[in-house]
């Protein structure tokens, strides 16, 4: 598969992993945070500035997939092999971060007058996001030991393709 493909493929993918991530992030956040007994779909603030319910809720939303593009389309840089590891994982990271700060700003998640939050929320999203790192790695690493022993067990193995092609001349 190409690689424009794959990520217009994890982009689509991450629009709607975003969008329902989102809205259930900050329902939960919002939520909490009025302690109200009101479900609420976003901040108060977001609502406050849009001027309805609705609008912030749409924005919100959209954002929120806008970031699940960013963090899945995004996550394809890790197929470019001539950049490595190292350089792949960073420039996701920092994309993915910065990203995420000028969409938790713009949608009021957290505000620049109460520094704690922006910074437990880089604790937080940093500890995620090396959980999910972490989790693929291993996997991946998984995934080639396999096919290391498969490789080489297909190399131990006596040539029976080859020796059946020749039995047949």
């Amino acid at each position: 598969m190409k690689f424009i493909h794959r990520v217009v493929i994890m982009s689509s993918i991450g629009f709607g992993i975003g969008v329902i991530t989102g809205v259930l992030i900050c329902a939960f956040s919002a939520t909490l945070s009025t302690a109200d007994g009101t479900l609420h779909l976003c901040s108060d603030a977001l609502i406050a500035s849009c001027g309805n319910p609705l609008t912030a809720f749409t924005i919100q939303a959209f954002a929120s997939g806008i970031y699940g593009i960013i963090a899945f389309g995004g996550s394809t840089v890790y197929e470019i092999e001539s950049w490595g590891l190292v350089k792949c994982t960073l420039i996701h990271y920092l994309c993915t971060m910065v990203f995420y700060y000028v969409l938790g700003f713009s949608m009021r998640w957290f505000s620049i007058s109460h520094l704690g939050e922006p910074f437990i929320m880089f604790i937080i999203m940093t500890a995620i996001y090396v959980a999910i790192w972490l989790a693929n790695f291993i996997s991946y690493k998984i995934e080639l030991e396999k096919l290391n022993r498969d490789l080489e067990e297909l190399k131990a193995a006596p040539d029976i393709g080859l020796a059946a092609a020749n039995a047949h001349k």
